[in-house]
C-alpha cells in the first residue's frame, strides 16, 4: 500500500463517504431534514459508491488501498445508515440486515487474511443499489405508496441475502 495511493481520485470519494456519513451521524438526526433532503443525501452517498469504483476502473486508478478501503466504508457507512434512518424501519429489516452485513464483512475479512479474490458481480451492485433505494423509499410517508414501499423492501432484502450467498458459494466453490 503506498501514501499516494490515499490522493487517488476514487479513494477522496470513498473517505469523503465516510466523512460525510460519519459527520451526518453524529452532529445530526434523520428527522432534521425534510424526506426530499434525506432522498438527496441518501442517493449522494449512493451514488458516491458507485462512481468510485467507476472511476478507479475508467482512469486505472485501482488500487490495494482502495481495494481494502471501499469494502470497508461501504459497511461502516451502510450500518450507520441505518442505524441513523432506524426510526423508519422495522426492528426485523434492521435485524436482519445487520446479520447479512456482518456476515459479508466476516466474508471479507476471510478473502483478507487468506488473500483470495472474489470478483465483483453485478448483481452485488443491484442488490446494494436496491438497498439504497429501500432507504431512499423508507423516508417517504405517503400512506398511499405503504404497501408499495414494504413490497420493494421485502424483495430487496431476499436479494441481497441472494448475492450474498452467492459470494459464499463462489468462495466455497473457489477453494475447493
Amino acid at each position: 500500500m503506498k501514501f499516494k495511493d490515499l490522493f487517488l481520485l476514487p479513494n477522496i470519494i470513498t473517505l469523503g463517504r465516510l466523512i460525510l456519513t460519519i459527520l451526518l451521524f453524529q452532529n445530526y438526526n434523520s428527522t432534521d431534514f425534510s424526506p426530499l433532503i434525506l432522498i438527496l443525501i441518501i442517493a449522494i452517498i449512493g451514488l458516491s459508491d458507485s462512481l468510485d469504483g467507476m472511476i478507479a476502473r475508467k482512469f486505472n486508478q485501482v488500487s490495494n488501498l482502495g481495494t481494502i478501503l471501499d469494502p470497508i466504508t461501504d459497511r461502516i457507512v451502510f450500518v450507520l445508515l441505518i442505524i441513523w434512518l432506524s426510526a423508519n424501519f422495522e426492528y426485523t429489516f434492521i435485524t436482519l440486515i445487520f446479520i447479512r452485513e456482518g456476515l459479508v464483512a466476516l466474508g471479507g475479512l476471510y478473502v483478507l487474511i487468506s488473500k483470495k479474490t472474489l470478483d465483483v458481480s453485478n448483481k452485488g451492485k443491484v442488490g446494494t443499489t436496491l438497498i439504497f433505494i429501500t432507504l431512499c423509499l423508507s423516508v417517504i410517508t405517503n400512506e398511499n405508496l405503504i404497501f408499495f414501499i414494504d413490497i420493494f423492501i421485502i424483495f430487496s432484502l431476499i436479494f441481497y441475502y441472494y448475492v450474498a450467498l452467492e459470494y459464499l458459494y463462489k468462495l466455497i466453490k473457489k477453494n475447493e
